[in-house]
């Protein structure tokens, strides 16, 4: 079994990755308009794709009930 020490850096990496992610992205769409999400920017092309691999990993809010769980034990 691994130390928890591994698996609290992953989701705490997790957690920075995705509110990081998503904040850059919905605010390069915001700066763009609706824009932002067509195939005509470069931003559309990143936005659907960080928000896809969020949630195959597991949700941001996922990894930080594991942080909490794993910090209180």
């Amino acid at each position: 079994m691994l130390s928890r020490a591994p698996v609290r850096a992953v989701s705490a990496a997790e957690v920075t990755l995705g509110r990081t992610a998503r904040f850059i992205g919905q605010q390069a769409v915001q700066l763009h308009g609706g824009m932002g999400m067509t195939e005509e920017l470069a931003i559309g092309h990143y936005f659907k794709p960080l928000t896809a691999v969020q949630y195959e990993f597991g949700s941001t809010e996922l990894h930080l009930a594991r942080y909490a769980g794993l910090m209180r034990s």
